[in-house]
């Protein structure tokens, strides 16, 4: 479940209140090649997952387990709030990953990943903050989603002849909600429900 600005004074139900915190780094690519516009997702899962992603970083991510928020009755305000605040503390100062270490992090990432030699990123869209329930962990989890775009991909068809994922371009259009019967994550479509993401990622667009 997104948690939007609409639901920001509601109070979590009880049994929802997370225990885990988690979070991930996602690039978005906004591209232009043979008549089709729209952003690259990648299948990266199809076994278990089966679902299409923005290109995201999971290897320097933030996560806790077994957390124990401070209010017994949370608002979602309050549920990002204390996020903010935790993950300020524990991984900006106390381990060093700060919005310029995770940049270079994500970037490096992206180009080791598809083998490209530069990757600029220019923009950062709006966070998103997700609570879900884990049957793995059996618990609620809240996600937090920092997603920036890339304005510049040099070698940018080895990345559309890249065959370790399977890859879509999915037009800039909330509405769409899986292609070719393949399901698109909750947070793609609901960034794409927020104008000033669109903007972003059509200021940044790369033609092929």
């Amino acid at each position: 479940m997104i948690i939007t600005k609409e639901m920001l004074n509601q109070k979590v139900p009880q049994d929802m209140i997370p225990t885990r915190l988690d979070s991930a780094l996602n690039l978005y690519t906004n591209i232009h090649y043979k008549n089709e516009t729209g952003i690259i997702v990648y299948n990266i899962n199809p076994s278990t997952w089966n679902c299409l992603y923005s290109f995201y970083e999971l290897n320097h991510k933030f996560t806790i387990d077994n957390y124990k928020f401070n209010s017994e009755y949370p608002t979602y305000r309050e549920l990002i709030e204390e996020y903010r605040s935790v993950y300020y503390k524990v991984y900006e100062q106390e381990k060093g990953y700060n919005k310029e270490t995770r940049i270079n992090i994500l970037r490096d990432e992206f180009k080791n990943t598809f083998k490209l030699n530069n990757v600029n990123i220019n923009d950062e869209l709006e966070p998103i903050f997700e609570l879900k329930f884990s049957k793995s962990k059996n618990m609620w989890t809240l996600y937090y989603f920092e997603n920036y775009v890339a304005n510049e991909v040099d070698n940018i068809n080895i990345l559309l002849s890249q065959n370790l994922y399977e890859q879509k371009i999915l037009p800039l259009d909330s509405s769409i909600t899986n292609i070719d019967g393949i399901d698109i994550t909750s947070n793609i479509t609901y960034l794409l429900s927020i104008e000033s993401n669109i903007e972003k990622l059509n200021r940044n667009l790369i033609e092929c």
